[in-house]
């Protein structure tokens, strides 16, 4: 299985970062939200909109899934097959208010909303996933394939970590942060019990730049950490 860091960044512009978005290789190709800037990202990473075989979305704030009637609007143009979209509750819902502000597309676009509950799993080809309800401002989820979990945006809780030794997680916060629907140094290191490795994305400014910092702390807590930029790829 391979990851690849489309996209790293945040609800603000820096570092010349796209928004929130993960690709999974394997024997399907799985796109894990698509904040603004996604669609470049595939470009450059050589992918076109209509090798995805599925899209999931981890909540419907902007920064994760900004882009998604863009890319749906690009494989109808590209005449692909229905896509399967997997969502937390909510999901059917957002989608009719989108395309509501885009009434030419209704009925154009060929998807399926799936949405899922926590704790429910479900394959994309080989590739199995879990969802895990998370602690953010809106209905959210987290999911868990093998032993590696992506966080999503979400404060960190002992039971998100179960059964898993990587975690691809947002550190919005830096030190001192309010951690209710964000996660901060202190707060993952008192909840990631058991975190071999950490691949740290969706930093605001203050944490990014004080990412060393961080690393250093969380280094004494036994988790080690990276900060991955756009187009990363990993091996798992």
């Amino acid at each position: 299985m391979r990851i690849v860091f489309l996209g790293t960044g945040v609800a603000v512009g820096f570092g010349k970062k796209a928004q929130q978005s993960i690709l999974i290789e394997d024997d399907r190709i799985v796109l894990v939200d698509c904040g603004f800037g996604t669609m470049v990202r595939l470009q450059e990473h050589n992918i076109a909109t209509d090798e995805l075989d599925a899209i999931v979305i981890t909540h419907f704030h902007l920064d994760h899934c900004g882009e998604l009637l863009g890319i749906l609007k690009a494989r109808w143009l590209s005449d692909c097959e229905k896509i399967d979209v997997f969502t937390p509750g909510g999901g059917a819902s957002f989608m009719d208010s989108m395309l509501n502000s885009s009434p030419y597309l209704i009925n154009k676009l060929r998807f399926k909303i799936r949405e899922i509950r926590s704790g429910e799993s479900f394959s994309v080809g080989g590739l199995r996933f879990t969802a895990i309800k998370t602690r953010h401002s809106i209905e959210s989820m987290g999911i868990k394939t093998g032993d590696l979990l992506i966080s999503g945006d979400t404060s960190a809780f002992p039971e998100l970590y179960e059964d898993v030794s990587y975690v691809i997680h947002e550190m919005s916060l830096d030190f001192g942060g309010k951690a209710d629907f964000h996660t901060s140094p202190e707060n993952f290191a008192e909840n990631a019990v058991g975190i071999r490795k950490a691949f740290l994305i969706h930093m605001y400014p203050p944490a990014y730049n004080n990412r060393m910092n961080i690393a250093n702390y969380l280094e004494k807590h036994g988790i080690s950490a990276e900060f991955p930029d756009d187009l990363r790829v990993l091996e798992f």
